[in-house]
């Protein structure tokens, strides 16, 4: 069960990371369709690291 919640973490945090370069991606993007595309995949990579983090808290501590 521990293990479980490592990888959920670990997920959580690349998760995490790689939303967090996209946005940073998309505010110094200058052409527009490459910030909105940079901005989409943040957005999609912030959802699916709220997955996981919601996904740690059903673990026991």
């Amino acid at each position: 069960m521990a293990k479980d919640f490592f990888v959920a973490r670990d997920a959580y945090m690349l998760e995490d990371l790689a939303a967090k370069k996209y946005q940073f991606y998309s505010q110094h993007a200058v052409d527009p369709v490459v910030k909105n595309l940079f901005a989409q995949v943040s957005q999609v990579q912030q959802k699916t690291a709220k997955e996981f983090q919601q996904m740690m808290k059903k673990f026991p501590q």
